[in-house]
């Protein structure tokens, strides 16, 4: 898989997630400054947990079932 893959599947993580706890915030009251940090810096913390674990699992020769949007070897570019 290349890097071109990995950044984006980063990408998409990432504000997935950032607009998912941003809403989370502003729903529980919180002001927008710090809900928007909040969920940015939690937003980087979990992508960059999910892209590691996925990387190391990927490397096992280990693929998600349930993503199951991990593309063979053999049709890769």
């Amino acid at each position: 898989m290349s890097t071109k893959f990995w950044i984006l599947r980063a990408i998409r993580v990432f504000t997935l997630v950032a607009i998912l706890l941003f809403m989370v915030e502003i729903l529980k009251g919180h002001d927008t400054q710090s809900a928007l940090s909040f969920a940015l810096l939690w937003s980087f913390i979990a992508t960059a947990i999910f892209i590691a674990t996925r990387l190391y699992h990927s490397s096992k020769g280990r693929h998600c079932a349930l993503c199951n949007d991990t593309p063979d070897d053999k049709k890769a570019n």
